[in-house]
């Protein structure tokens, strides 16, 4: 890969580990459903008008609707919302940790529902991963805070969605326009997500300019910028070179949590995070490479805006 896009790359990869203590930092201020409403439906607009500009049209056809909201459903309104919802309860590196496990989930789930073969390697690197994320919850602990529990299991239910929403992308939309599919299931999931903050109450949400940053970044940078920029590398590698390097993210996630809000990494959530992250790099490495994409289409690989 050329040192500019390695780059970039990286630095996709910094952008989306700054966001979850960003994340947790936000929680104090808007309420988790209507955190991540915002957030996404934010980042879907600067997506669309990327779309627009890039397709030269304002909307997709209409056959498209149900698929795009089945998608979104799974990708940003359970993802989205779990995360979200999650990390109000637990640490912001375990939160990374565990979101960054969907890629196992991923992997699982394509050998159950798309008969795909499960090779040595994958199977090693998914015992690995799942050895890891136990390892980084720590389920052992004999007095493990009620809220804490709870926390890592939304979260963990936000990786499962997100995996099975990754083997529904491979599915149904290995020759679409990968650009036009993330804009608009993640324009329909934040808007899914809405009727669910509302119940949650949007009382104790007031516009201060400390929530408006921490919106901007994760709805703008995090949601828009940071998948434009990996989308565009996509569009001249294959996804198995650039989708390694999302490990990378659980690893930011985590020291960002450390330097910025003083979460304290212990032995096993360290351990844990090295494990899992080579698992997902073994599930990744023996994947046969496939082509690049052209004119904004891609193969689906696990991945996407988070």
């Amino acid at each position: 890969m050329k040192t500019k896009d390695v780059l970039l790359l990286l630095l996709v990869t910094l952008l989306w580990g700054l966001t979850f203590p960003l994340a947790k930092f936000g929680s104090e201020f808007i309420p988790p459903l209507l955190f991540a409403a915002l957030r996404f439906l934010l980042g879907a607009v600067c997506l669309y008008g990327w779309w627009v500009g890039q397709r030269k049209r304002v909307w997709h056809a209409r056959a498209k609707f149900w698929p795009y909201l089945s998608l979104g459903l799974l990708q940003t309104t359970a993802m989205g919302g779990a995360l979200h919802l999650g990390i109000s309860l637990v640490n912001s590196s375990l939160a990374a940790i565990v979101l960054y496990s969907y890629p196992l989930f991923f992997t699982l789930f394509a050998y159950l529902l798309l008969q795909e073969n499960l090779g040595l390697g994958q199977a090693a690197g998914l015992l690995l991963g799942f050895l890891g994320l136990v390892l980084a919850i720590d389920p052992w602990q004999t007095c493990l805070p009620h809220k804490e529990l709870l926390g890592t299991v939304v979260i963990l239910s936000g990786a499962v969605s997100w995996g099975l929403a990754s083997v529904y992308l491979k599915a149904a939309f290995r020759e679409e326009d990968k650009l036009e599919v993330t804009t608009f299931q993640m324009l329909y999931g934040s808007l899914l997500l809405l009727p669910f903050a509302l119940l949650e109450g949007v009382g104790r949400f007031f516009w201060t300019p400390v929530v408006v940053g921490v919106l901007l970044y994760t709805g703008v940078f995090t949601s828009a910028v940071g998948f434009a920029l990996l989308l565009s590398i996509q569009a001249s590698y294959p996804s198995s070179q650039t989708g390694v390097f999302l490990f990378l993210v659980p690893v930011f996630g985590a020291f960002f949590s450390h330097l910025l809000l003083k979460e304290a990494l212990g032995w096993n959530l360290v351990l844990g995070l090295i494990l899992t992250a080579l698992g997902v790099v073994a599930v990744n490495r023996y994947v046969a490479p496939a082509e690049g994409m052209a004119n904004g289409k891609s193969p689906s690989k696990p991945g996407g805006a988070l």
